[in-house]
């Protein structure tokens, strides 16, 4: 399991392991030898360069480093079960305070290549509505594991401006544990196993 003090890969530095693991590996290496680290040492950095690259790769595949949204209830649950970190916002599109978190977890989904972003249309999944208790957008849901172990509700956590600065939003992710930062100490926990939210209860606070 990755430290939870780590940063996490970003989109550009994935692709160039993908497209390049040869120059990735002779970058490794030079850095490797600037150093005095034990020849086994060095081996076992390559190894892990080259399971990162088939993992990322396999991510890759999967739409990691994109936001992109999701058309039907059911790949909810099989995104949220196959995958171990993944941040999605269930949204309205006529809501001015979506298309705002639509920014930035776009801008997000290419910095955090170790989490799947994606985003619901509150109008195409009633069911996950009623079953995640979501009655207040735009709602961000953080899950591990198949687990709903956060949320960010409306923009109370992030200012209680329309205005607030990426970086609050990705801090305030960081503490669910979905993203790394490594001055970011993760805070998550469950709530729905489908485990309870930093939010309980919740109303609309979209003001369109």
């Amino acid at each position: 399991m990755a430290d939870e003090f780590a940063r996490d890969t970003t989109k550009a530095e994935a692709e160039h392991i993908i497209k390049d693991e040869a120059l990735a590996e002779e970058e490794l290496l030079a850095e490797l030898e600037n150093g005095d680290i034990p020849p086994h040492i060095r081996e076992a950095r390559l190894d892990q360069l080259k399971q990162e690259a088939q993992q990322f790769e396999q991510r890759s595949e999967k739409g990691y480093g994109t936001y992109s949204e999701i058309e039907k209830e059911p790949e909810v649950f099989d995104i949220t079960r196959s995958e171990e970190k993944v941040v999605i916002h269930f949204f309205h599109p006529d809501f001015r305070r979506c298309n705002i978190i639509d920014k930035h977890l776009k801008v997000l989904a290419e910095k955090h290549f170790n989490a799947k972003f994606a985003k619901m249309n509150v109008e195409k999944c009633d069911f996950l509505v009623k079953k995640l208790k979501i009655q207040v957008l735009p709602a961000i849901l953080c899950f591990k594991e198949g687990i709903n172990v956060d949320r960010v509700v409306g923009f109370e956590e992030l200012g209680n401006t329309d205005n607030f600065d990426i970086s609050v939003l990705e801090r305030r992710l960081a503490k669910s544990g979905v993203l790394n930062l490594p001055d970011v100490r993760a805070e998550g926990k469950a709530i729905f196993g489908f485990t309870k939210t930093r939010n309980g209860s919740s109303s609309s606070s979209d003001e369109d």
